[in-house]
């Protein structure tokens, strides 16, 4: 029998995935310590971002990442499996066909969407809850789009045009603007006049986006009826049909797509075990977030239930919290492990954010008792480096390059913070005659190299980047009159350039392909894909 100390995570989300990595940089040299990660799906996905899909932003590969390239070389068994049943007792796992015994679990299975209970919520809507929720929502919109535009029955085509987001929290007013700005361009592609596209948000509060100040709760206000979104609060849910929302005495809401933000609970499998849980099956934990009623069993991100020293509320539900806890845990095992002094959880939230579209957000942000509202620009910037400081966590160079192209980059219609500025949209065709010329240029002066690199198009974005040292060099030096810009200026527009007519078309695909198998670049995720 082994004598390694077994720690098992279960959930690959935002707290259990920081978990491991933790884990794995603390106990590297151990080698009586095994690490196993289980989850259902081979990927991490970014909830965070399922709007943007769901609404036709971003491709869907862009908000998943593989949970073997987030765990490359590092001592972490990622596990596909789905577990049914846990005995704390014993110290085991179950799923259909395997059992799994630990000595420390770490329960980050995170929260499922609840429907209160109400009549055809769970049969007749659409969620946006994970990675298949979003593609199954983004086909759904295109399919009402492309009937509709067939379809001559009045009745029938407004209800294929009449989409009701359920929920004025931060994931229905995420959804609802994002479609409110896709549907431009929707009814450019399906030739539909704007007018007849309907847009809901419905809640049963009195407000949307209820933590957020009245200031910025009016400003988001407007911003969603400037994309033509009617909100309706106070407006209880209390039942949904496959072609209705009824929205209690406030009448009811004529639509084939329902998509339902309204709430959250802990995942199914808390359901079935006997563990201490309080507010929708989150489970008790103490200041070490251990399991009141076991402590070689500790919590992470949404599954805590603790409520801080001075506070009335449990820690919020939230991406921050999982980034607080992962930290804290690992540490806690590794003590346990080890010997030590363990430490008590005490977050520090620093706000949140809301964007309206890819263009406006409105966020809180700062230090408890010291918050601050920003909108428009600041906020948006705001989230978009909050996420890259969490996909350096994640995956380093890689996920950080990946998210810039898909937000920045590679932008459809401009849908971005910043517009189209930095998209890439024009063919490198056309650049082809201008890298030969600067070649032959290169050639004149004497630089061969450069020159055939540029010519060939090999290797190409190196010899530019060489070709520009070389002319700034030799312009500051004062021996070259001021024609030598034109190299500097040329060569920063020629980058990425070699693969049209130019052999990086071939050799680039292998360089990186072989680049990537190389251990360290593959743990420290120093590659494009």
């Amino acid at each position: 029998m082994s004598n390694k100390k077994r720690i098992v995570l279960l959930g690959a989300g935002y707290g259990g995935l920081l978990t491991a990595k933790k884990l794995a940089n603390k106990l590297k040299n151990d080698n009586q310590v095994e690490i196993t990660l289980i989850d259902k799906n081979p990927y991490h996905t970014m909830r965070t971002e399922l709007h943007e899909v769901a609404a036709g932003r971003v491709s869907e590969e862009s908000i998943r990442i593989n949970l073997k390239k987030i765990f490359a070389g590092r001592k972490v068994n990622v596990v596909l499996d789905e577990i049914n049943d846990i005995d704390f007792k014993e110290k085991v796992l179950k799923s259909k066909n395997t059992k799994y015994e630990y000595d420390y679990l770490v329960m980050g299975t995170g929260s499922k969407q609840t429907f209160f209970g109400i009549p055809g919520a769970q049969e007749n809507t659409f969620k946006l809850w994970d990675f298949d929720d979003a593609v199954k929502l983004k086909e759904q919109i295109l399919h009402m789009f492309r009937e509709a535009v067939k379809e001559t029955n009045k009745e029938k085509r407004q209800k294929m045009l009449t989409f009701v987001v359920v929920g004025g929290g931060f994931t229905g007013i995420e959804m609802i603007g994002e479609l409110g700005e896709w549907k431009d361009r929707l009814c450019e592609d399906f030739y539909i006049d704007k007018e007849e596209v309907k847009l809901y948000v419905v809640d049963g509060a009195p407000k949307i986006l209820q933590i957020l100040s009245d200031n910025l709760i009016k400003k988001a206000e407007k911003r969603l009826k400037k994309l033509g979104i009617e909100i309706v609060t106070g407006a209880g849910i209390t039942e949904v049909s496959k072609d209705s929302v009824t929205l209690g005495d406030k009448g009811k809401i004529d639509t084939y797509t329902t998509i339902w933000a309204a709430g959250v609970e802990g995942s199914d499998i808390l359901g079935k075990v006997d563990i201490e849980q309080k507010g929708r099956k989150r489970i008790v934990t103490n200041d070490k977030l251990q399991a009141v009623d076991y402590n070689n069993v500790y919590v992470v991100g949404d599954n805590i239930f603790y409520i801080v020293e001075g506070q009335e509320r449990p820690v919020p539900q939230m991406v921050e919290n999982a980034e607080h806890s992962a930290p804290l845990v690992a540490n806690n095992i590794y003590k346990d492990i080890k010997g030590g002094e363990k430490k008590s959880y005490k977050p520090t939230f620093h706000g949140c954010m809301v964007c309206i579209g890819s263009r406006y957000g409105v966020a809180t942000v700062g230090m408890p008792g010291k918050m601050f509202g920003m909108t428009g620009f600041m906020a948006m910037f705001i989230k978009h480096f909050i996420n890259l400081v969490y996909f350096f966590q994640v995956a380093g160079f890689n996920k950080c390059c990946s998210y810039l192209l898909h937000e920045f980059f590679h932008t459809k219609d401009n849908r971005s913070f910043v517009g189209g500025c930095f998209a890439k949209a024009s063919s490198n065709l056309w650049l082809l005659p201008l890298r030969i010329f600067i070649g032959y240029k290169w050639l004149e002066q004497g630089h061969g190299v450069i020159g055939l690199l540029l010519i060939l198009g090999l290797f190409t974005d190196i010899a530019l980047i060489i070709s520009i040292a070389v002319a700034a060099m030799t312009w500051t030096s004062g021996i070259a009159t001021m024609d030598m810009l034109w190299y500097i200026i040329s060569g920063i527009a020629l980058i990425g350039s070699g693969s049209t007519f130019g052999l990086d078309y071939y050799v680039i695909p292998a360089f990186k392909k072989a680049w990537k198998k190389i251990g360290i670049i593959k743990k420290s995720y120093l590659y494009i894909d």
